[in-house]
């Protein structure tokens, strides 16, 4: 298992997940954040930087071919020539558990997609104000 994590521009996130969700990788977690890349804290004329505003996308997936379809997916809709398009990087992963179900490792990252779980319908739960008392 590995946690895929790839920082780049605001402006490349919704491309980035209709992608992604094309694909069936979900459990993702997305963080508005600042940054500068490998060019320093300061500019040719010896000025220091801004800092830039980015996202970091989280993903933890459960083999080597699915974080290789989630890094071109971002790849496919962040790649550019100009700077600060972003990285991406990804680290093992001892273990997952979906606290709902208890779940672990691969069977906690399975999608519904993939267990053929439909999502509930809206209208599908009852609240104390529908549910007759006793």
């Amino acid at each position: 298992m590995f946690m895929l994590i790839a920082v780049f521009n605001k402006y490349d996130l919704e491309d980035v997940l209709k992608d992604l969700f094309d694909n069936h990788i979900e459990g993702i977690t997305v963080s508005d954040v600042i940054g500068k890349g490998s060019f320093g804290l300061k500019e040719a004329d010896n000025l220091p930087t801004d800092l830039f505003p980015k996202v970091k996308v989280e993903i933890v997936v459960s083999n080597e071919t699915i974080r290789e379809t989630a890094m071109e997916c971002i790849r496919a809709n962040c790649q550019d020539l100009g700077r600060g398009s972003g990285k991406m990087w990804w680290v093992n992963v001892g273990g997952v558990e979906r606290i709902r179900t208890g779940e672990t490792d691969a069977e906690a990252l399975t999608t519904q997609i993939d267990k053929k779980i439909s999502n509930l319908p809206l209208n599908s739960f009852s609240t104390a104000i529908d549910t007759p008392c006793s």
